[in-house]
């Protein structure tokens, strides 16, 4: 590879890499339908727009109140909003970072145009870094539509008000681009199977200081901020300044020193030396347990009990398992990308999609089995149990809509969907029998992608 670094080329790979996630996000039997394709379309608007609106119906309560408060209160009270704006996108941004730099990778396509082309180093890791960002952008914005409208309640004049839109963004890519500092750092020398280990612990970390922040302390700055002696406006200047000079300096420190290409071809399942798991097809338990996420989330589990047993005894680990027992079915969000070559050969064993159905069912009823036990003891309800076996089919059917090898992004994509439906099914766990017909819903979904999967591979 060449030393140099060229712009051009830079926005070549970008260009390609672009390209390529576009051609393959919607590349699958379930989106050659057009019925299919506005129909989820239409369904995610509407989940977004009613989002939307309950935040505004919130909004106007809260517009309503402060106009009844004095000027003193409501510049306290703007002040406390608006570090508390500044605070929650710092954290997003961190959030966002671990996600996208967990989810989004290069493709084979991608991986062999950047190696076997003249590109620097240099070149393709920032290409790389900016494909990244670019990406956890998206996000952000369709996050800021929904919580913009609130910064009315800040007494502030327009061109203000553009400033700390502006400023907003400045701290989320700075957050952004110092987390990726931090990690180039720490993993610049680490290699293989101990770099992926490492990432796993720092992002374990991260994002344990970053919830402390949301829970604890984020308050107490917001309350320091709201006594200072100074105008919305200066706060927001210091903001952006600092954001400006934090994120230049992470961004620099990264291309000059750190800049460094990781891209390889990753394996996402390890060698698991288990008897054979037949349970309806032979080939479903392995897909899911082979996983790396599958390990990841044990390993998160077992450290979290073990913090939850030293700091509040037994009782404060069952709640602790209550809580994430049931989330154990997002790791079937790659059972689909695991089972897509030897999909094609189901047909010559005449297995069919109810076939396949059936043996994720049984495969979730396994899997789950912890959840019930816990769903039993702690709350002698099965809801934890149904609310696991929800997340599982919806996370299966997130995996199937967008399979990780097929685009950049779409692990990602993926894993966003996954967490939006987990919110849904979360917000039913309260609501008797609720869950019963959801999961009749999700395994009808399901049962019609398998369909489409089995006709294409015909």
């Amino acid at each position: 590879m060449k030393s140099s670094t060229s712009s051009a080329n830079i926005l070549c790979l970008l260009k390609f890499f672009y390209n390529d996630t576009f051609h393959g996000l919607f590349n699958r039997p379930f989106f050659k339908s057009r019925m299919n394709r506005y129909g989820l379309g239409i369904l995610l608007i509407g989940i977004y727009l009613g989002y939307f609106y309950l935040n505004m119906v919130q909004l106007s309560t809260l517009s309503n109140n402060a106009v009844e408060a004095d000027e003193t209160t409501r510049l306290l009270a703007g002040k406390m909003t608006l570090s508390s704006y500044f605070n929650v996108v710092f954290i997003l941004g961190t959030f966002m970072f671990i996600l996208i730099n967990g989810t989004v990778s290069l493709n084979r396509n991608s991986l062999f145009f950047a190696k076997t082309l003249p590109f620097s180093e240099r070149e393709v890791n920032i290409s790389q870094r900016l494909f990244k960002l670019s990406v956890a952008l998206v996000f952000f914005e369709l996050l800021m539509i929904i919580v913009a409208p609130a910064l009315k309640l800040i007494p502030m004049r327009l061109g203000t008000a553009l400033l700390v839109l502006i400023t907003l963004h400045t701290v989320f890519i700075s957050s952004f681009w110092l987390l990726d500092c931090l990690h180039a750092t720490v993993l610049h020398r680490v290699t293989g199977i101990k770099r992926t280990i490492f990432s796993f612990i720092l992002d374990l970390v991260l994002a344990g200081l970053v919830t402390l922040h949301l829970l604890k302390t984020r308050f107490q700055v917001d309350v320091w901020v709201s006594t200072l002696p100074y105008s919305i406006l200066t706060i927001t200047l210091v903001m952006l300044m600092t954001s400006l000079v934090v994120g230049t300096i992470a961004y620099t420190l990264h291309a000059v020193f750190f800049a460094r290409n990781h891209l390889y071809v990753r394996q996402n399942y390890f060698k698991l030396g288990l008897p054979a798991f037949n349970i309806g097809l032979a080939t479903t338990m392995p897909a899911i347990i082979r996983s790396k996420n599958f390990l990841y989330f044990w390993a998160l589990l077992g450290v979290m009990s073990i913090g939850a047993w030293y700091q509040v005894g037994w009782g404060g680990t069952f709640q602790l398992w209550l809580f994430l027992l049931p989330i154990l079915g997002v790791v079937t969000i790659t059972y689909a990308d695991a089972t897509l070559a030897v999909r094609k050969l189901y047909g010559l064993y005449r297995i069919h999609p109810l076939m396949e159905l059936m043996s994720l069912l049984a495969v979730a009823i396994i899997l789950m089995a912890p959840a019930l036990y816990v769903g039993i003891i702690e709350t002698n309800s099965l809801n934890p149990y149904m609310y696991g076996i929800n997340i599982f089919f919806a996370a299966t059917i997130a995996g199937f809509l967008f399979p990780k090898s097929q685009s950049n992004i779409n692990e990602t994509i993926a894993s966003v969907l996954t967490i939006i439906l987990i919110v849904l099914l979360s917000v039913l766990v309260s609501i008797d029998g609720a869950l019963y017909p959801t999961l009749a819903i999700l395994l009808g979904v399901l049962y019609l992608i398998l369909k489409k999967e089995y006709e294409v591979a015909k």
